[in-house]
């Protein structure tokens, strides 16, 4: 089984099997805290510290493109021993090893932490649509979905991770084009939704962009027609009164998306369970709605 083997103490990596026996990594990869979103408890696994010795799995990243947000890389789980004793090869970053080397046949002892390759196939299945990655510890880390996955010949799993965020996708709010009365409320509920972009399931996430829409569009046309008594009116109420088939039909699709995430329309209707596209469809449709009511810089 392939590994990753950290020596913590000069934050060097080394690669190699579950023979201990490893050759060095130069330059040194973007090694990241890693955990496995499957359900909404699996928030509170997210690790409080990158100390090694406290961190279940890690992320070894191969390329990252800032532009499309789209990482590859590998999953590692925690060896159940840390640290282990491995022999390695000398390290280009510190050359006295050589000489060291020398008069060890070639090779080093070391403690090093180990991760051995996680086989991501295996253990989601056809899950793949329906779980995050979240990278970094709980005061600071970023949500991954897969998008797709390849088995390379070293017999890991390669994993092709897009960024989900509500960066680019909610924009900032024009406090002086919404009614003062309802712009505490308005920028309350927006904040819930975009928190819920980096920490909630896809059916949280839907489900407040539907409160949102809500919020927003109610106070909206309240304002227009003078009739504070519209903010009561849920969103499917409140797309009849709108004029134009393109916020009609952003309505309609929210309003669907948010029965979608009940357990019994799914089996009713038959409908499939909400996936982490729609959330990302969800965030863009409220950003979309606050563009076209004028309440965007």
């Amino acid at each position: 089984m392939r590994a990753l083997a950290v020596d913590e103490n000069r934050w060097l990596f080394y690669e190699g099997t579950d023979a201990r026996y490893g050759y060095s990594i130069w330059p040194a990869p973007a090694v990241s805290a890693a955990t496995v979103l499957a359900d909404r408890e699996a928030y509170g696994a997210i690790p409080s510290t990158n100390y090694l010795y406290e961190v279940p799995m890690v992320f070894r990243e191969d390329s990252f493109d800032p532009v499309t947000r789209i990482r590859r890389g590998r999953l590692y789980k925690e060896s159940a021993q840390k640290p282990e004793d491995w022999q390695v090869q000398p390290h280009p970053a510190h050359a006295g090893e050589l000489l060291e080397a020398q008069n060890n046949g070639g090779k080093l002892p070391r403690r090093l932490v180990a991760f051995y390759a996680w086989p991501a196939a295996k253990e989601l299945g056809g899950r793949l649509g329906s779980v995050l990655i979240a990278l970094g510890t709980r005061d600071a880390f970023t949500l991954w979905r897969i998008v797709d996955m390849e088995r390379i010949v070293t017999g890991e799993d390669l994993l092709t991770l897009r960024a989900r965020s509500a960066l680019g996708v909610l924009p900032e709010l024009n406090p002086g084009a919404i009614p003062p009365e309802d712009l505490a409320g308005v920028s309350e509920v927006l904040e819930r939704l975009s928190r819920a972009a980096y920490t909630a399931d896809p059916e949280s996430v839907v489900q407040l962009a539907r409160d949102a829409a809500q919020r927003c569009l109610a106070a909206w046309i309240a304002e227009r027609r003078d009739d504070p008594e519209i903010k009561q009116r849920d969103l499917r109420e409140l797309g009849r009164l709108l004029k134009g088939r393109k916020n009609k039909s952003l309505i309609k699709l929210l309003v669907r998306l948010q029965a979608r995430a009940k357990p019994d329309a799914q089996a009713e209707y038959g409908a499939r369970a909400v996936q982490q596209g729609d959330a990302e469809f969800a965030l863009a449709a409220v950003g979309m709605l606050l563009r076209e009511l004028g309440w965007a810089l």
